[in-house]
């Protein structure tokens, strides 16, 4: 859980801070979104690498090595006045995440009675004191870049944390693949199913979490109080996951029609509030479909799901937050078309399959 949270704190800095990164260098929305795009990018790859080669490094190695390229990645950015310099340590930074991600969740999935909804709510709380630390580093320090020097310190106690606890062993089945058991995993249709559930899902968040300050108008509240709100009810839906899957049988469905609904009034109205009422719906959906995915695959295949989940996922959100910030300069109602369409897509996965509802 601290894992989790530490690393949600840098993560979603990025899109409150996306319009001071815009004015700093003095560049158009469009380079703007390479800020995320590269970030995501370094997710991707440092998935895919920690999801076949996490039962090798181990936990401990594995968070010791994100711990690292966190803090790198963050002194770039805190101390660089250069946009390709800020490119390359939200890349270095990116780079850290799979460590993180891929351990916390495998060992996670470990667990007897594995928790994901308390589990990714601490992903929420990070997203609800990410504006408050921007904001307090920007009015004490000076610079809004130095909350990235905040977050290199923080990491840097984590790593002396990591060093002095002792972490279980990985279950040998999980870790272990070949190329042939990769390709196997991939043709397996519960693991795809789930993935491409997952990915979509990812998507649509995190391009409209991205360019939610963007689309909204500083009416009623402020952009930062907006991303405080939308982190507060995802967080708070998220806890209550278990409870909600239980009154809500069809959640999946059910969240995805209003969440669509939501987004389409939060893109026409520019209100804050839209998308501040949208955490709610966002929040119990990644740990449902994961909470389905990990008892349906197969044992073996945990490991490389957990790693092709956060790869994807990510790659899915670079993709949809390039596009939506090509489109959203053009015109930003028909941004709108991109979130639209993939909450359709999740519909149809889910009505086709009936793996999860």
């Amino acid at each position: 859980m601290l894992v989790i949270f530490s690393y949600s704190l840098v993560l979603n800095s990025m899109p409150p801070l996306l319009s001071s990164f815009r004015e700093f260098f003095n560049i158009s929305i469009a380079l703007s979104s390479f800020l995320p795009f590269f970030s995501l990018a370094g997710t991707v790859i440092s998935n895919i690498f920690t999801g076949i080669f996490l039962n090798k490094l181990g936990i401990k190695r594995a968070l010791l090595t994100g711990y690292s390229l966190t803090i790198v990645g963050a002194l770039i950015v805190a101390f660089s006045g250069n946009y390709l310099l800020s490119i390359l340590g939200l890349f270095v930074f990116g780079l850290s995440t799979g460590f993180g991600f891929t351990s916390s969740t495998t060992l996670l999935s470990q667990a007897k009675n594995p928790n994901f909804g308390f589990y990714h709510g601490a992903y929420g709380l990070g997203g609800m004191l990410a504006p408050f630390c921007i904001t307090w580093a920007t009015r004490n320090l000076g610079d809004f870049r130095d909350v990235y020097l905040m977050y290199a310190m923080m990491f840097l106690l984590l790593v002396f944390y990591t060093v002095i606890k002792t972490f279980p062993v990985l279950h040998s089945v999980q870790g272990a693949f070949s190329l042939r058991g990769i390709s196997n995993a991939f043709r397996n249709a519960d693991f795809l199913i789930f993935l491409s559930l997952l990915i979509l899902y990812s998507s649509v968040e995190i391009g409209v979490i991205t360019w939610a300050g963007v689309v909204m108008k500083d009416v009623i509240i402020s952009s930062y109080t907006a991303y405080a709100l939308f982190w507060l009810t995802f967080t708070l839906s998220r806890f209550f996951t278990n409870y909600l899957e239980k009154v809500i049988p069809l959640l999946l469905r059910t969240n995805t029609v209003i969440l669509g609904f939501t987004i389409f009034l939060f893109f026409w109205l520019r209100n804050p509030l839209f998308f501040a009422l949208s955490g709610l719906l966002f929040g119990p959906l990644f740990p449902y479909i994961q909470k389905n995915a990990l008892v349906r695959i197969k044992k073996e295949h945990l490991t490389l799901f957990n790693g092709a989940t956060y790869a994807f996922t990510s790659l899915g959100g670079s993709i949809v937050s390039i596009l939506m910030g090509v489109i959203i300069e053009r015109n930003i109602f028909l941004a709108l078309l991109v979130p639209l369409i993939i909450f359709i897509s999740m519909e149809l996965v889910s009505l086709k399959t009936g793996k999860v509802k």
